[in-house]
């Protein structure tokens, strides 16, 4: 997580430094630990300084440095009241990532939600007046950024704004009941290279917050319905359920560190069921088949138990 900012370069806990710039992420620097099969805990032993030693990777990503900043804003709410000196942090790092960040063609759509997030922290006029310069923007790319934009339209009370973001989902809506249409699952379903799972799930989690900001455009059901796939109503004549260990029957052969086992990890969430082109669904009980069940901690676990908590609270709310 970053701590702080420092003469403009990004400082992490732990003490590195990227000049600027954010991680990729630490990783095993070499082939042989990243195919290491079994306990996780073998791939190192503990001791600085030797060839098992992970490195940092860094990127010049202005997408991600935006999106960053998004989540960093986003963070700051949260942490407010609870560590106020870490919630102070995590602002000044994303308004800085927000000033520094090039924008383009290709990061508008990011710095849009940078500038949302910070606006609903701050209420700064700054990231409002951005807001409304990107009106048309905004529109034309409804389905980038609507999901995200319901607050700070409401919060912002300009009736020319909310006219454009309301008639342009409104339309959004149109397109996605018609892709919907396109399968019995009641989702948009196009999958690419491997299972669509995990692009499903995402689905469902953007669908809850343009529900509970626009009820009266957005019902609740493409959320049930997103979860209902992962949970085994998918196209194939293998329906287990892409969450190991949940549901009656589930994929317990995963692409994790166990695989060579055949076993899996409780909660993991694979990708799923791939589209072998042009129409043969498939789901192999295969343990090294990582476009199909392969596990991962951002977005395949966390946005499923997301969607699991987001049914819950619509259906007690009803």
């Amino acid at each position: 997580m970053l701590q702080q900012v420092e003469n403009g370069a990004l400082t992490v806990i732990g003490g590195y430094r990227a000049l600027g710039r954010l991680y990729r992420g630490i990783i095993c620097n070499g082939l042989r630990q990243y195919v290491l099969l079994g306990d996780a805990s073998a791939m190192t032993d503990n001791v600085a300084g030797n060839e098992d030693d992970r490195w940092v990777f860094t990127e010049d990503n202005p997408n991600r440095e935006l999106t960053t900043a998004a989540q960093m804003a986003a963070a700051s709410r949260v942490l407010k009241g609870f560590n106020d000196t870490l919630s102070v942090q995590a602002l000044d790092c994303a308004r800085t990532l927000f000033d520094v960040t090039k924008e383009s063609a290709q990061t508008k759509a990011s710095k849009v939600h940078a500038a949302t997030e910070l606006y609903l922290t701050t209420g700064d006029q700054q990231y409002k007046n951005y807001l409304l310069k990107e009106k048309d923007f905004i529109a034309q790319n409804i389905g980038r950024v609507g999901w995200f934009i319901g607050r700070a339209e409401k919060k912002m009370n300009d009736a020319g704004f909310s006219k454009a973001v309301r008639n342009a989902l409104a339309g959004f809506r149109t397109e996605l009941d018609k892709q919907g249409a396109e399968t019995p699952y009641g989702i948009p379903y196009r999958p690419h290279i491997w299972g669509a799972g995990w692009d499903i799930q995402s689905f469902g989690y953007r669908h809850y917050f343009l529900h509970t900001a626009y009820p009266d455009i957005f019902g609740p059901e493409y959320v049930y319905n997103a979860l209902n796939f992962v949970l085994g109503c998918h196209p194939g004549t293998n329906t287990a359920s892409f969450a190991s260990g949940v549901g009656a029957v589930s994929a317990t052969v995963g692409y994790g560190l166990n695989r060579a086992d055949w076993s899996y990890i409780p909660g993991g969430v694979v990708s799923g069921t791939a589209l072998i082109r042009p129409d043969f669904p498939e789901l192999l009980v295969f343990p090294y088949l990582w476009q199909q069940v392969e596990y991962v901690l951002g977005g395949g676990s966390s946005h499923y138990m997301f969607l699991v908590l987001a049914a819950q609270q619509l259906l007690s709310d009803k």
